[in-house]
């Protein structure tokens, strides 16, 4: 009798291609915004991610990969900090798309879905850099805004990416996404057949 797989081929490979594209764009030369700090590219990928796949397969895309790119980048302080905050940021986003909000208008609810992923992200460093690490309240508000002008670009490029193109449809359409729910099922009728 054949076991159920709880992770087909097509997830693993989507999740992996997902944590390696939010790796290398992390090293995508940041724009500066002194005194802001910089703004890096990583968080769209991070959306598109959460757009597309499961909060398990988002959760490790997102944390995982910023993880990556802080040990391959020698920021060993912030990697922990990384794999949770945007960990929970895809997780939360996809969540909420895929379990809470309706199927109905759905480039509406991914950014409102969105919204609430940005707010864990600005909120997680925030906390990180003004009670763990114990930084000045005026450079933790600098920060805040640096991030929340990061997430807004995020957002934007993702939105473009799956809704404003055909992208995501398509790959719907073309069965090409996987989907644990079908996939299972069927496994399960080829397994009573």
């Amino acid at each position: 009798m054949k076991k159920r797989a709880l992770f087909t081929t097509k997830w693993i490979a989507y999740t992996a291609m997902l944590t390696a594209l939010v790796t290398v764009t992390g090293f995508i030369p940041p724009v500066p915004m002194p005194p802001l700090g910089s703004l890096y590219w990583c968080d769209g990928v991070i959306f598109i991610a959460a757009y597309l796949m499961d909060p398990l397969a988002a959760f490790i895309s997102g944390g995982l990969g910023t993880f990556l790119y802080d040990v391959i980048h020698g920021n060993s302080a912030m990697m922990f900090a990384s794999l949770i905050i945007h960990g929970l940021q895809a997780a939360t986003v996809s969540a909420l798309l895929r379990y809470i909000l309706p199927k109905k208008a759905e480039a509406l609810f991914a950014f409102i879905a969105s919204i609430a992923g940005a707010a864990v992200v600005i909120a997680g460093y925030f906390i990180l850099r003004y009670y763990i690490q114990g930084n000045v309240l005026e450079y933790c508000g600098l920060r805040a805004v640096a991030n929340v002008i990061q997430e807004a670009v995020g957002i934007a490029v993702a939105m473009i990416i799956c809704y404003a193109t055909t992208f995501k449809r398509r790959l719907e359409k073309a069965r090409l996404l996987p989907d644990f729910r079908r996939e299972v099922m069927t496994d399960e009728k080829e397994q009573k057949a």
